[in-house]
């Protein structure tokens, strides 16, 4: 394999974001743009792959480049998953689908044989680099050759020089050991460390997504863009918040493990006018957590492994009496 001095240059990575810009594309319009829990998911799914090739990259580390790899490959997998559902909504058609399934195995087959590359190769990653050993002026444990010349009293004996390198030596194996032992133990709770770590930042990420969906389901519900709002669709009236405090459904795949909060607060009790337009102003906030209390997030007293994002949106819907129905849209 040729040398690699950045992520860019991975054929891996330039596959992964083709792949990612493919399902962006063919996401934004129809009814895929509409399913906010599959859109959001295959969307995080296919933005995890690439993110994942290019964090373990710059670990400098070869064993969490591996495992990086490892979490990039599942979510080709996942997107691959993921498009299958597509096709059978009716969101894509099946030429689309062949086209970004071929491509989604081409990514995984280049994954799994960086894997296997990294795997075989016994390199360690560019952060372990050590200075080449043999150094140093002399070779190590070599004598001094006049070392036990001094003379001595008639009939005291010699010891030599092979009796002080030997208690030398038990001393030194001693040591040795006690330091690798330190060492091992060492090395063990930071790569326990770096494996918690990146685990939060992969919930993080979905967590992100999850907190995205909610922001997105609620700008659906007060946007009203089909103008069918049971009770505001087809009227002048600008629709209110769904509700105070909102808790998603559950959602699927890789987010089903957070509860989404949406909490929404708006002016449409008292809109905004200007000339005949009536302007309604919206606060959402969505709240995405691992851990909900009383089935809600966000959590004020988390255990151990809490994940939390929050995103916020403001948005506005002007409706116009004197336009035209039934969507009395502000010219």
């Amino acid at each position: 394999m040729t040398s690699v001095e950045k992520f860019e240059d991975l054929e891996a990575w330039q596959k992964a974001r083709h792949l990612a810009n493919e399902i962006y594309a063919i996401s934004f319009s129809g009814g895929f743009a509409k399913d906010f829990v599959l859109r959001n998911q295959i969307r995080g799914a296919a933005l995890s792959v690439v993110s994942n090739i290019a964090e373990g990259f710059e670990r400098g580390g070869n064993q969490e480049f591996v495992q990086f790899l490892s979490i990039a490959k599942e979510a080709a997998g996942e997107v691959r998953s993921q498009l299958y559902l597509s096709l059978d909504q009716g969101y894509i058609d099946r030429a689309a689908f062949d086209r970004l399934r071929d491509l989604a195995v081409e990514v995984n087959g280049k994954l799994g044989g960086l894997i296997a590359y990294l795997e075989a190769s016994g390199m360690k990653g560019s952060k372990y680099k050590v200075d080449e050993p043999g150094t140093r002026n002399r070779e190590p444990g070599t004598l001094n050759p006049e070392h036990g010349s001094l003379d001595r009293e008639p009939g005291t004996l010699n010891p030599g020089p092979g009796s002080h390198q030997a208690g030398f030596s038990i001393v030194t194996a001693i040591f040795l050991i006690v330091v690798l032992a330190l060492l091992g133990a060492f090395i063990v709770s930071v790569t326990g460390l770096q494996q918690s770590s990146s685990q939060l930042d992969v919930q993080g990420v979905r967590a992100y997504q999850a907190a995205r969906t909610g922001i997105d389901w609620g700008a659906w519900q007060v946007l009203d863009p089909n103008n069918d709002l049971p009770g505001f669709g087809g009227t002048a009236t600008p629709p209110p918040c769904p509700g105070a405090t909102t808790n998603l459904p559950s959602l699927a795949g890789s987010l089903s493990f957070f509860t989404v909060t949406v909490t929404c607060s708006a002016t449409t009790n008292s809109p905004t006018t200007e000339g005949n337009r009536n302007v309604a102003a919206y606060q959402i906030v969505a709240t995405a957590c691992n851990q909900p209390s009383a089935g809600s997030c966000p959590n004020p007293a988390p255990a151990s492994g809490y994940v939390e994002r929050q995103l916020q949106a403001t948005l506005a819907k002007c409706k116009d009496p004197t336009a035209a129905a039934p969507r009395f849209a502000c010219g």
